[in-house]
């Protein structure tokens, strides 16, 4: 004889069935009204889904929360299933469960009477949420969810529904805990083994949804559809398709990787230097002619092993530039940094070798000189005087440049950092050279302090009898001169 308790179960299913018209009829409004009320709130919201209680599903809480002993009628249990239909509200990142229930806390702001926890809206006072109990809830495996149990009622009903609020790490980790230890009903005997491992894997999620938190903070930040943001990503996506098509090559025709992203970064910013100066119809032009050249050396051969030939003798417009080219020429089929990064611009840019070298050396010392602050200079020397101190410091830092003898100058972040160490040079030379006379006396402290600063930049090695020397010129001539940081671990080697 079979026991009472499946007979009852099965009357429970069978009245489930009776009614799932009419829940699924309720699922699809309940559904319909939080995505039209949560759409246009910037919350993170990306998602609903509803689902009204299955046969099975309901026949296994039956059993496993002892609801035929608590409920003697069939009624009284529908009534008490709290989620007979359920609602999981999706969002992006955890932070935005938060955001949306402080939003629905913020929409449901009117007590219903004879309740302690229930709040609906006035627009929809027949669709009411517990607002009032301890959220988010902790659930049997110690992980926190935000759930909240909700009523809905309308012609002589009262359904029981839940709602869920999920960012998209808990969505995935909740899926895998509930098959593999929730429902998982098979005798495991590293039982707490496994729970362990699902914490463990929960932790290492939400560290991974910070991390995107991050980066689409980042994403979010200032006008996305404005140009230079625009261009900004585009550039990103470049250099990565460069870095990728010429690595493959570079393994081919070498046997070996070696990372040259940060090469592709200033290739990339040099070869669309203008393209973001001529307004969006020209930029997408140019960016399109870029796909187009990354297409055809798609196509093509390159040999890592052969020497980059010029077709004539480079021509230099200036004395300093004419220093720089020669030792990158010099260097450029010795050491494989200088042939890789010129190898990859000459590949894309469609000129001569020996024309787009010098434009990029032009390009290069341009900017540099460029960006010097020669206003304050201009008050203290002709124009003629303030030309030359600036050529002077130039053929310095390409002095400096061929010592230092390093790719990494030509990289965005590192020419800013020079470019700083110019200009703090040419305040200290404002604040203590007045005269053209005096800066033919003393130039050799400002000179010898910018091969400092840029020496301690790229952690050249200095002699400590040379930095000695330098501060005793500087004491003798009275000057308010910064010293460079870092300077003192020289002078500790004597």
């Amino acid at each position: 004889m079979e026991l009472k308790l499946f007979s009852f179960i099965e009357e429970v299913l069978n009245a489930l069935e009776g009614t799932r018209g009419k829940l699924e009829e309720v699922s699809e409004e309940l559904e319909g009204f939080f995505e039209q009320l949560l759409f246009a709130t910037n919350k993170g919201y990306i998602n609903i889904n509803s689902r009204v209680k299955s046969k099975k599903s309901l026949k296994e809480k039956v059993i496993r929360n002892d609801y035929y002993q608590k409920y003697d009628t069939i009624e009284k249990l529908l009534d008490n299933i709290p989620d007979l239909i359920g609602l999981r509200l999706e969002c992006r990142f955890t932070e935005d469960e938060t955001e949306i229930y402080k939003f629905l806390k913020k929409y449901f702001n009117e007590k219903v009477d004879g309740t302690e926890d229930y709040y609906y809206n006035a627009s929809e006072p027949h669709i009411m949420l517990d607002l009032g109990s301890k959220q988010p809830k902790e659930q049997k495996n110690g992980i926190k969810m935000y759930r909240i149990d909700c009523k809905y009622k309308g012609e002589g009903l009262c359904i029981n529904f839940e709602v869920q609020i999920k960012s998209l790490v808990n969505i995935f980790w909740s899926e895998i805990e509930h098959k593999i230890i929730y429902k998982n009903y098979n005798y495991v005997i590293a039982d707490t083994f496994y729970k362990d491992i699902m914490k463990a894997i929960k932790n290492s999620l939400t560290t991974i949804d910070q991390q995107l938190l991050l980066i689409s903070n980042q994403f979010d930040m200032g006008d996305n559809t404005s140009l230079d943001k625009r261009g900004e990503q585009v550039e990103n996506l470049f250099s990565k398709i460069i870095y990728d098509i010429f690595a493959l090559r570079m393994k081919d025709s070498i046997g070996v990787l070696v990372d040259f992203r940060k090469s592709c970064e200033a290739i990339v910013k040099y070869v669309f230097r203008e393209t973001l100066q001529n307004g969006t119809e020209n930029c997408n032009n140019g960016f399109t002619v870029g796909f187009d050249r990354l297409r055809e050396i798609d196509q093509s051969n390159i040999d890592f092993k052969e020497e980059i030939i010029f077709e004539r003798e480079p021509i230099f417009k200036d004395v300093y530039t004419s220093i720089l080219g020669n030792h990158i020429i010099n260097r450029m089929n010795e050491e494989f940094q200088w042939s890789l990064f010129f190898r990859v611009l000459f590949e894309i840019e469609i000129d001569s070798n020996v024309n787009d070298f010098e434009h990029y050396i032009h390009y290069y010392t341009e900017k540099i000189y460029n960006r010097i602050t020669i206003n304050r200079l201009s008050s203290n020397f002709t124009g003629e005087e303030t030309r030359n101190i600036l050529d002077t410091l130039m053929v310095k830092f390409v002095a400096i440049f061929t010592k230092v003898n390093s790719v990494e100058l030509l990289y965005a972040n590192i020419a800013e950092q020079i470019i700083k160490s110019m200009n703090a040079v040419v305040d200290a030379l404002y604040r203590n050279i007045l005269a053209f006379e005096q800066w033919e006396n003393e130039k050799d402290i400002y000179l010898t302090l910018l091969e400092l600063k840029l020496f301690t930049l790229f952690n050249m090695d200095i002699k400590a009898e040379e930095v000695l020397d330098f501060l005793e010129r500087v004491r003798y001539s009275k000057s308010n001169i910064d010293m460079p940081k870092g300077i003192l671990k020289y002078i500790y080697k004597i």
